[in-house]
């Protein structure tokens, strides 16, 4: 119940969920995707705090295992 939308939301989303489709989980994979490449791409700042963030999240992944 706490989840749920008012009335004019449930019928404008049709019930549905936003982007829990096939093309709306593509797009924002692929928009994810882009802005990692970028960030990868670029020198400096950007790059090593994105090169930090993947050292830990597999860090964080191997951890688990």
């Amino acid at each position: 119940d706490i989840r749920r939308h008012c009335p004019e939301v449930d019928r404008l989303m049709g019930g549905k969920l936003p982007f829990v489709t096939r093309y709306g989980i593509t797009l924002v994979a692929v928009a994810l995707a882009v802005v990692v490449v970028l960030l990868l791409l670029s020198r400096g700042e950007l790059h090593r705090l994105m090169m930090q963030a993947i050292d830990h999240t597999l860090d964080q992944i191997r951890s688990k295992f």
